[in-house]
């Protein structure tokens, strides 16, 4: 196959799509070429020979309409046959008529709980939507393939930094807006130190959409005024190959996120070994093969925005047993590696596009056929 993949960022470098790259370096360990449209390119260092990329620019949408179409006309021209999507139904639209034109195989990857109209619009025109777990694509629609996540467990394992006796190092990674909740994780903070815990609390992670600089000045401010200046960090953007070292310098990991898919973080800190709380509902399905015990599956589980629920369950990790920590960590690390490892998943994504390949003018379902319940 030759592939087409359409994302937002191309850099290894970048705080947030970061990973992306490793995305695209199993795609091209499975396919025979690999183009990448990207809006922005920047460190291309680690791709192979057989990848190449389209950089769109973000400047005016009829100019990034442009540009996207000649990109894929240009593809298919040279004999391209599959196009995924990443993230961003709307790209999917776009692509739809060419695509089709070309016979191509045309996927969306998507993994949110979030439906609108153009997630509903793009799988009326997509082969095939592939996600994470059921939770998240929250659409009933035989075009869901439930994939797992794809993880490089190995840039997150290192050898951690030794705890502080006493302390309790609570990490926490994503953007800082109302979706992550990172005032109920403050609250916790608050209500453990209180309580005479030595807790701290790291955040990764900077603005990116309009509105998040000015929730991260109030969340600043409720810092402040709980007195929690030497306890609470906001260490920013953090690069993508920089991310490890935070986990491993961390006694917990923190996911408060209401995203309700399955937030890749939260598998990276297990690649790292490192024990996690999380509110996501998405989260106890992916580790209950693991722990058939519901009182363990437990111990990682808090209720979304309660700020007690969450004091309580970081207690419960400060009290636990290291042996018994250290042997679940090296389980769920087991986990990724095995369920969730990016090579693995890229092969089973371009193996499932290339049984999907139609000839030229053969066409896509229509919305009619698609099976996409409104």
């Amino acid at each position: 196959m030759r592939l087409v993949f359409v994302t937002q960022v191309l850099d290894r470098q970048d705080a947030v799509l970061g990973f992306v790259s490793r995305w695209v370096e199993g795609l091209a360990g499975a396919a025979e070429r690999v183009r990448v449209v990207a809006l922005e390119v920047g460190d291309t260092s680690s791709l192979p020979a057989n990848v190449d990329w389209v950089e769109i620019g973000r400047r005016g949408s009829i100019r990034r309409f442009l540009r996207y179409r000649k990109a894929l006309l240009g593809a298919f021209k040279e004999g391209f046959d599959g196009v995924l999507t990443h993230m961003v139904p709307r790209y999917s639209s776009v692509a739809a008529p060419y695509a089709r034109r070309a016979g191509a195989a045309h996927f969306l990857w998507y993994t949110h709980k979030g439906v609108d109209q153009r997630l509903l619009s793009a799988l009326d025109v997509v082969d095939g939507a592939f996600t994470a777990s059921h939770e998240s694509l929250r659409v009933d629609t035989p075009k869901k393939i439930v994939t797992g996540h794809g993880i490089d467990a190995a840039h997150f394992e290192g050898p951690r930094t030794p705890s502080v006796p006493g302390r309790m190092r609570l990490l926490s990674v994503g953007r800082v807006t109302p979706s992550k909740d990172p005032m109920t994780v403050i609250e916790a903070v608050d209500r453990l130190r209180k309580n005479g815990r030595d807790v701290t609390l790291a955040w990764a992670g900077g603005a990116l959409a309009r509105g998040d600089d000015e929730y991260g000045s109030m969340v600043s401010q409720a810092i402040e005024g709980r007195g929690l200046a030497d306890a609470v960090s906001f260490v920013g953007e953090v690069p993508y190959p920089d991310v490890p070292d935070l986990y491993h310098g961390a006694d917990l990991f923190v996911n408060a996120s209401k995203t309700g898919s399955v937030d890749k973080v939260v598998l990276e800190a297990m690649a790292a070994s490192l024990p996690f709380v999380s509110c996501n509902e998405s989260i106890p399905p992916v580790i209950a093969g693991t722990f058939p015990d519901r009182a363990v599956r437990d111990q990682y589980a808090f209720s979304a925005g309660d700020s007690e629920s969450l004091a309580k369950a970081i207690m419960g990790w400060i009290e636990a047993e290291p042996a018994a920590v250290a042997r679940q960590s090296s389980a769920l690390s087991g986990l990724v590696r095995g369920e969730h490892d990016v090579d693995s998943l890229m092969q089973r994504l371009v193996a499932r596009m290339e049984g999907q390949l139609r000839g030229p003018g053969q066409g896509s379902p229509s919305g009619a056929e698609s099976g996409v319940q409104r």
